[in-house]
């Protein structure tokens, strides 16, 4: 089995990436326990071309050979993003005090299915989280997606609440997730 590489880049996003990874999250979120819609594919795509224009966007890949594997992108949360207003229940100053800065969004994770249980999720979260320099990371799990959830709280992300219904989003509502301290890589690896 040959060994895992990753490869990041912040800003322009190269077509042949963009393309695997549009590809990869068909594959993944395709499947049960997540919600699917006719329009998930068009509206991910859509997404992240949108996403990858943003200055402070960055994407990690997993490489498996010359395929890739998986992937993590995300982009800093801009202080009035509306992620905590969209949770019904009050949530305490210290997690919604916002500020430049402050929060990175872990946008969407994916790893092929024949690639899982190797760590290769990890290794895309610490990698692109290390390049960071936000003090803390946000994201939101269906919350069918029970062994996502179970992966990310091992990985020490902590549920802070549930979001929605959110209008014209499927599925309406997710689980929401914070990770307070951000892995930092060594310069000299």
């Amino acid at each position: 089995m040959s060994e895992i590489v990753l490869e990041s880049k912040s800003g322009a996003l190269p077509l042949d990436w963009f393309s695997a990874i549009c590809a990869i999250h068909d594959d993944v979120f395709l499947q049960p326990p997540f919600a699917w819609t006719s329009d998930t594919s068009r509206d991910n795509a859509e997404d992240l071309r949108q996403l990858a224009e943003d200055s402070t966007f960055g994407v990690v890949v997993a490489r498996h050979g010359s395929e890739l594997a998986g992937y993590a992108y995300g982009h800093r949360l801009p202080t009035d993003h509306g992620w905590w207003r969209a949770i019904p229940q009050p949530l305490p100053s210290e997690i919604t005090d916002e500020w430049d800065g402050r929060t990175f969004t872990l946008t969407s994770l994916a790893v092929l299915p024949d690639q899982r249980g190797r760590g290769i999720g990890k290794q895309l979260i610490n990698h692109l989280l290390g390049t960071r320099t936000e003090e803390r990371a946000v994201l939101s799990v269906q919350p069918t997606a029970l062994e996502t959830q179970s992966i990310y709280r091992h990985l020490g992300w902590r549920q802070v609440g549930r979001n929605g219904p959110l209008p014209g989003v499927t599925p309406p509502r997710w689980d929401v997730y914070v990770l307070e301290c951000l892995p930092r890589l060594n310069p000299d690896s």
